[in-house]
């Protein structure tokens, strides 16, 4: 027996199974019993525990996948030093060549924004020194803000005429 496609095309009938089996490959969603309530307590620690371990051992398997690359590109570094070279000797070489270059690209990237930080503070203080009237305010002004609208309108119109 043939079943028919969309376009036509026929294709071979599924075997039929008795009715047990056709049950038995039927996907049922239903509620499985819900665990007694200190269960669902030690379930709901353990969890948190979990998400607790799961934070530190996540630091601790990006420190260890560092390590590991370190030592994978210090094999690689060492691997391209001549063999008259002994191997520990070129591994010392090439991790102090490594260190060095990290150190010396740190220090750039630190002393640009040291750089940038101070340039910035020195135009803020160049502008604070030109316009004396947008730095700080005097307390005079801070502590007597007038209520009355009329007020503050007379005193806006006298700072405009």
């Amino acid at each position: 027996m043939a079943v028919q496609g969309w376009i036509g095309a026929t294709a071979p009938a599924a075997p039929r199974l008795p009715p047990a089996a056709a049950m038995a490959t039927r996907r049922t969603w239903s509620a499985a019993p819900l665990p007694p309530p200190h269960a669902m307590r030690m379930r709901r620690s353990s969890r948190q525990l979990l998400v607790v371990a799961s934070a530190q051992s996540n630091f601790s398997r990006a420190v260890q996948t560092a390590w590991r690359v370190g030592k994978d590109a210090v094999d690689a570094g060492s691997s391209l030093v001549p063999g008259s070279v002994p191997r520990p000797v070129a591994r010392v070489g090439v991790t102090f060549l490594a260190v060095s270059l990290a150190i010396f690209l740190l220090k750039s990237v630190i002393s640009t924004a040291l750089f940038a930080l101070a340039v910035m503070g020195l135009i803020y203080f160049g502008f604070l020194a030109m316009n004396p009237k947008e730095g700080s305010r005097s307390a005079d002004e801070q502590d007597s803000p007038s209520d009355d609208p009329a007020e503050e309108a007379r005193r806006i119109m006298e700072k405009y005429k």
